[in-house]
């Protein structure tokens, strides 16, 4: 989903594996989706994402940041 959006960048983190940012980030149930623009959280998803509105939600902020 995500080569639809160039500009923005994806990182994995394993949280059983690095258990800092599962409090660093508030995230107690997996998976979740946490979207980051200039240190601000502006959108999160979490255990059941359902993946059309992930994708609407994605194409909102990108085009409203990025003016495409």
């Amino acid at each position: 989903m995500l080569k639809d959006y160039p500009r923005i960048e994806a990182r994995l983190v394993n949280a059983g594996k690095v258990t800092e940012i599962a409090g660093y980030l508030m995230a107690f149930t997996v998976p979740v989706i946490a979207l980051y623009l200039d240190g601000r959280e502006v959108l999160r998803e979490a255990r059941f994402i359902p993946v059309e509105k992930l994708r609407g939600d994605l194409k909102r902020i990108y085009e409203g940041v990025f003016e495409v």
